[in-house]
């Protein structure tokens, strides 16, 4: 055992860039809670105002600087009995153990301050919580590494032992393909990679992001400062239509391409140099110029893999794939995303993951095309409906709109059910769906935890049910299959469960 390792049992604080670190995410928290009085007040031309205010700036620095100082006095982390401690709290002192079998992934992160200074910021995450369990603010890369190998050394150890059990109760364990505790590079992205990644991202959803902030800041402005920018602008267009009207169109073009640079370059930035590794049983993403982040997830905690591509990926060969584990709360971000990948990347990811996968014979169920009624209906009689009243009432040309509306979505209905697929094997789930773009999602049936088959009475009128399959890291749902299909495929999911002997937990 190292020096270093044998450390960790001992009770210690972080590195002391940890004050700086504190100091900054209360100063931080600060400033989004003040920026609107601190601009009101550079504003104004009121002097006396101004050196008051900086006086209070300084005195909450100073404060602030105070409490990060005692803060970090007051924090210790230590390993005892399988278990990483930590004792912290300035008025009221509070202990938390988290048992190591209870930790999923032990994962790293550096922003600027910690690169420049060489430390690391730790996140613990466990199978009980819905976020980070634990962070460390800042301690030295080499004792970070040494914790998570105590880690998963301890878990690793724990497997086996629960294997060899297994063995001696007289039950058949399968042959799973061992893993080298060796580390594989299985893809990189370069920073050609990246601006291709970047220029097939989905440029609409910043748009609006922009143009929300851009609102959020107009309002802002109009409480705190009286601006009523909103009455100014409408004012300025009512009197001069033709500029109004000039002024719309250059907006359209200006919020795409501001959408366009601040993508590619927020691209850039958060997966400059990404690597993705396997070292040992663990799968783990490394990525960031400016935040550098090191993201672990264990094979065994796998739960789906999703691969998705669009028309401007198709153009690149590019693959956008993510890799869902195990969680208490679905909705919190604890998977692994690569942003572009290749198709040899791809499948040798996947070859990696889920031997055997590519060569697999897969029975093939599609929806009913009463999906794909259903789908025009909602997304397309309906909508064009509402716009042909509002044009109508209110005398606008925009009802020729509606007549757009409606042979879109029934070319987009058409599209989305012929690829609307489940996909069948005795060891996997496959669900493929996409209009103009596909998405690809794999679960191994062995992890499923529930199905359920439910059916609205529209359905059930015709022999159509819905299809849900559960898993700890999200679930399938297959709406509108035959009834009868449904039912089967609950039955053999269910029963390839039951007979199987292998474990993810």
């Amino acid at each position: 055992m190292s020096e270093i390792t044998n450390s960790l049992y001992t009770p210690q604080r972080q590195s002391p860039v940890a004050i700086l670190l504190i100091l900054l995410r209360h100063l931080r928290i600060i400033a989004r809670q003040i920026w609107p009085v601190f601009l009101v007040l550079v504003l104004r031309e009121d002097g006396g105002r101004n050196i008051k205010f900086l006086s209070v700036l300084i005195l909450i620095g100073v404060l602030s600087f105070l409490y990060a100082v005692w803060d970090y006095t007051r924090y210790y982390f230590f390993v005892e009995n399988n278990e990483l401690c930590v004792r912290s709290g300035i008025f009221r002192r509070k202990k938390l153990n988290v048992p190591f079998d209870r930790i999923q992934s032990v994962d790293f992160k550096q922003n600027l301050v910690h690169q420049l200074l060489n430390v690391v910021r730790v996140q613990v995450d466990t199978a009980g919580s819905k976020g980070s369990e634990l962070e460390l603010d800042a301690i030295d890369p080499k004792r970070a590494n040494a914790l998570r190998e105590m880690v998963m050394d301890y878990k690793r150890s724990l497997k086996k032992t629960n294997e060899a059990s297994t063995e001696i109760e007289g039950e058949i364990t399968p042959e799973v393909p061992a893993f080298q505790e060796t580390s594989e590079l299985l893809l990189s992205l370069s920073p050609y990679d990246l601006i291709k990644v970047g220029i097939s991202r989905n440029h609409l959803r910043s748009a609006a992001i922009i143009f929300a902030f851009l609102i959020s800041l107009a309002d802002d402005l109009d409480q705190v400062m009286g601006w009523n920018i909103f009455n100014g602008i409408g004012e300025t267009t009512s009197a001069m239509s033709v500029f109004g009207l000039l002024l719309f169109l250059l907006a359209i073009p200006f919020f795409i391409v501001l959408s366009f640079i601040i993508t590619l370059v927020g691209m850039v930035l958060k997966y400059y140099d990404l690597k993705f590794w396997r070292t040992g049983p663990s799968f783990k993403v490394v990525a960031g110029l400016l935040t550098r982040t090191e993201k672990t997830i264990q094979k065994s905690k796998i739960q789906i893999m999703q691969w998705d591509t669009s028309p401007l990926k198709k153009l690149f060969g590019l693959f956008q794939f993510t890799i869902f584990q195990a969680t208490p709360d679905v909705r919190q971000n604890k998977s692994l995303f690569i942003p572009g990948c290749y198709q040899p990347q791809l499948d040798q990811t996947l070859d990696v993951i889920v031997p055997g996968f590519r060569d697999a014979d897969f029975s093939t169920h599609k929806m009913h095309p009463r999906f794909a009624v259903l789908m025009v209906v909602i997304f397309g009689f309906l909508p064009a409906a509402v716009l042909w009243g509002i044009a109508r009432w209110q005398e606008s040309p925009l009802q020729w709109l509606a007549l757009l509306i409606l042979p879109l979505s029934i070319w987009m209905g058409i599209l989305y059910q012929k690829k609307r697929k489940l996909k069948i094997h005795p060891d996997y789930l496959l669900s493929e769906s996409g209009i103009f773009g596909n998405t690809t999602k794999l679960v191994e049936i062995f992890k499923v935890q529930t199905v359920t088959v439910s059916a609205s009475p529209f359905q059930r009128r015709r022999g159509l049910a819905s299809l849900d399959i559960f898993t700890a890291g999200g679930h399938l749902r297959f709406p509108y299959l035959n009834e009868k299909i449904a039912r089967q495929v609950r039955d053999f999911v269910l029963y390839r469960t039951e007979i199987e002997q292998r474990s993810w937990m």
